[in-house]
């Protein structure tokens, strides 16, 4: 019978071929990567053509930045950006300037940091990768499938068709905000990554942070309705989760969670949100958090004009 390998010689594999990637840096490049990497189930979910390498390659590369972003060790989180050329300062560099950058923002000598905090950096990374995908195994949830219909959509006069579209109606609610708040991340890396003016980043972050209470609004209203909030087949989701596959969000508390969740309102419109989440207790902090978390400053402002919103 064949043995299932552990979870610490899982670790071991994906360490090294860490290392081989760190000695490149990011991003990841095709000729780099190791199967184990390629191979993760997180990899292959994130990829957009799992058949395709090439994709898998990229999906590779975007996980290890929200990895490193997300670094258990606070403390060498920076420092652990900086060995592998996710942060700006050190994109494109050298091993030995990216180590020596690194070293300086740990506060270490550059021999210390290479012998004894590399190796925690790596394989600490490498843990998260595999804990990554052995949650997304275990949470994997897929929007409901569409298909085109020739006709259009007859219910019998059934109680239980009533409530199977009920129950199908607000699955395709919750999906919907999700992918909405899918359009605007996407829509803010693109902004920030282009340089555009501080308006124009400031708008795209308000409409994030109003995305991303629409998807914690429409969690909550399924969990008042049916219970756990359920996606996939004996899969419970709570409302951050759901709100993850859109992509990286700052963490917030529960009781953060209950102010946006309680501040939207679909009539109300983005304007409205912005103003009672400011009214809020704690509201001004979470935006600031929020804005900082995402484009590394605060907005100059809590309301977006209308003239500087992403069209």
């Amino acid at each position: 019978m064949t043995t299932a390998p552990s979870s610490a010689a899982v670790t071991e594999a994906l360490a090294g071929e860490v290392r081989v990637l760190l000695r490149a840096g990011l991003p990841v490049r095709d000729d780099t990567c190791g199967p184990n990497l390629l191979d993760l189930a997180g990899v292959r979910a994130r990829a957009l053509d799992a058949s395709d390498q090439a994709s898998r390659v990229r999906a590779l590369d975007a996980l290890i930045r929200e990895q490193l972003d997300r670094l258990a060790n606070r403390e060498l989180a920076d420092a652990a950006r900086l060995l592998f050329g996710a942060a700006p300062a050190t994109s494109g560099a050298t091993l030995t300037a990216r180590r020596a950058a690194a070293a300086t923002a740990a506060d270490y000598e550059v021999h210390h940091f290479r012998k004894r905090i590399e190796p925690k950096v790596i394989n600490l990374l490498s843990w998260q990768l595999g804990r990554d995908a052995e949650e997304f195994t275990a949470r994997h949830a897929e929007a409901p499938a569409l298909r085109p219909s020739a006709a259009p959509l007859a219910l019998p006069e059934d109680v239980f068709a009533w409530e199977a579209a009920e129950h199908q109606q607000a699955v395709a609610r919750l999906w919907g905000t999700v992918y909405l708040l899918r359009a605007e991340l996407l829509a803010l890396a693109r902004t920030v990554s282009m340089g555009a003016r501080v308006e124009e980043t400031d708008a795209a972050l308000r409409y994030t942070l109003w995305r991303h209470a629409a998807v914690l609004a429409a969690a909550e209203d399924y969990r008042r309705a049916y219970g756990l909030v359920l996606l996939h087949a004996d899969t419970g989701l709570g409302a951050e989760q759901i709100a993850g596959f859109a992509g990286w969000t700052p963490a917030l508390s529960p009781a953060q969670c209950r102010t946006l969740t309680s501040c939207f309102d679909p009539a109300a419109g983005l304007d409205g949100f912005l103003a009672a989440v400011a009214e809020a207790d704690g509201g001004t902090e979470l935006i600031r958090d929020w804005n900082t978390s995402l484009a590394g400053r605060d907005a100059r402002g809590l309301l977006t004009p209308e003239e500087d919103r992403p069209r």
